[in-house]
């Protein structure tokens, strides 16, 4: 089967550039985890303790079992947004490489509320399988570099190597699945079951497409956050050699850089992570047109 490495990332690109409700729909949900970070860290400064306020026992209950309630809403509220704009967003994929219907922010994530509990679906069953190995790994090896002071990590080091392509697999099993439920209108558990057959089929192929981007993510993050890194461990040189009476106008200047790195940083892995989302479902779209071509060709032969 002939496969075009080349056609399917630059048509990706373009289809990241154009059509920014794509990419907006996908920068949603981690602009809403920004917006939750500052609110995470309030039971911390109450905590610790002010002048004037007394943290009894019983305040303390409410703030955790408040705190709890808060976060468990959260996450379920992290979820759903997730869940509702990547059900847009792949809409709008499929809608952009058929050339055919809205691509408006609105009109995307109104026509894409039908396809939520199918993508939720294909969500979980992923995630509740392949994404549970993933986890208890990462958490084992978490675990054992703790015990072992570091030491662990390195001699993991080629276990982690090995399962960098499989992860990138994962990804391409979510978005094939999710591609599934809104071109070709299966339910999640057929969806995961169709991608799992495509991508099984062309293994290689995806992890070429993911290793692609993520060596271009790399380099572009590189280029565009060590300025920023560079400028702000200048601060504290500059304030060991004697630039005491500045340090307020530091300080200022590195919390402005902070925040602008942070920025920079969400706008590149927006960027970065549409573009993935659209080559991979651009995958799956043309391997799977290729395959029902070449079954139509058959059948008329015969």
């Amino acid at each position: 089967m002939n496969f075009d490495y080349g056609n399917v990332l630059a048509r990706a690109l373009q289809v990241t550039w154009k059509h920014k409700s794509i990419l907006a729909l996908v920068l949603v949900p981690m602009l809403m985890s920004f917006l939750f970070m500052p609110l995470f860290a309030v039971p911390f400064f109450l905590m610790s303790g002010s002048d004037g306020f007394v943290f009894t026992d019983t305040a303390g209950t409410v703030l955790t079992t408040a705190f709890s309630i808060f976060f468990v809403l959260s996450l379920i509220f992290s979820y759903a947004l997730q869940t509702l704009s990547m059900s847009a967003a792949t809409l709008g994929i499929v809608r952009a490489e058929r050339n055919e219907g809205s691509l408006l922010f609105l009109d995307l994530v109104r026509d894409g509320i039908q396809y939520f509990w199918r993508i939720l679906g294909t969500m979980l069953i992923i995630g509740l399988t392949i994404g549970m190995v993933f986890f208890v790994f990462f958490m084992l090896m978490f675990l054992l570099t703790l015990v072992t002071m570091g030491m662990a990590s390195f001699c993991m080091q080629p276990i982690m190597i090995l399962l960098t392509p499989l992860l990138f697999l994962m990804l391409g099993l979510m978005e094939g699945a999710q591609v599934a439920v809104v071109a070709e209108g299966l339910g999640a558990w057929d969806a995961v079951k169709r991608a799992f057959q495509v991508v099984r089929a062309n293994v290689w192929k995806y992890v070429i497409i993911t290793i692609v981007i993520y060596i271009a993510s790399t380099i572009l993050s590189t280029l565009m956050t060590v300025p920023l890194m560079a400028s702000m461990f200048a601060f504290p040189v500059m304030f060991e050699m004697g630039a005491e009476s500045t340090y307020g106008a530091m300080m200022a200047v590195s919390i402005a850089v902070m925040c602008i790195f942070m920025l920079v940083v969400a706008a590149i892995q927006g960027v970065v992570g549409t573009w993935m989302k659209v080559s991979l479902a651009l995958t799956y779209l043309r391997l799977t047109k290729t395959t029902e071509d070449q079954v139509v060709f058959v059948e008329e032969l015969t």
